[in-house]
């Protein structure tokens, strides 16, 4: 009788370690080889690259053909840590560093809307606070304070912001826009100088209209 419980006690111990085996080696099958072979970071630093070519396209064509004179020698991605009040009212933002023949650097934004309904609200909230010590500027006669020299054009769907420490100027910036693909009449526009009344004026069927 003894004899035989231990067989069995042997028995089940065999069993036993019979099950355990094969438990671990199922759970070494449902480990993936990915999740433990080293990983190579090429394919995102390509895939990084390509994203910022694309997000300057609208500016290699200069080294093709500045038709606007604009010159424009160095250029670069801007840094979306800058945060800039209308940075709340859309994702789709563009930031780029320019420089030119002659030095001057440029700081470039642009934001697009999904209409012109969207981009109005942006501006006219933008306009809210755009005065000194954040009071409203009225529109078309306002003056916004600025220690450098600003350009920007409201657009049907799109708002464009040019700063240098230089004069800008916007004729240049005008001629260019009139060629991108995503032009259109500039509802309004504002040039700003150090302690200078801020300049409106509208760019529409290729004309300066003063506001």
């Amino acid at each position: 009788m003894r004899a035989l419980n231990k067989l069995l006690v042997y028995l089940f111990g065999l069993f036993s370690l019979v099950v355990f085996a094969c438990g671990q080696a199922d759970q070494k099958k449902a480990v993936s080889l990915d999740s433990i072979r080293p990983h190579s970071n090429a394919n995102k630093t390509q895939n990084d690259s390509k994203k910022a070519t694309d997000t300057l396209g609208p500016f290699l064509n200069y080294y093709a053909n500045d038709s606007a004179s604009m010159q424009i020698a160095q250029l670069s991605i801007g840094s979306l840590d800058e945060h800039r009040f209308l940075d709340r009212f859309t994702a789709n933002i563009q930031r780029y560093l320019l420089q030119d023949s002659s030095s001057t650097s440029f700081q470039f934004c642009s934001w697009s809307f999904k209409d012109s309904s969207a981009c109005l609200e942006a501006f006219y909230n933008w306009l809210d606070q755009a005065g000194k010590n954040n009071t409203v500027v009225q529109l078309k006669k306002g003056s916004v304070p600025s220690v450098n020299y600003d350009l920007m054009l409201v657009a049907e769907k799109q708002i464009l912001f040019i700063g240098s420490k230089r004069a800008i100027d916007f004729k240049k910036w005008l001629r260019w826009y009139s060629g991108t693909t995503t032009r259109s009449d500039c509802k309004y526009i504002l040039y700003t100088q150090p302690k200078k009344r801020t300049k409106w004026f509208k760019y529409q069927n290729a004309h300066i209209v003063a506001l």
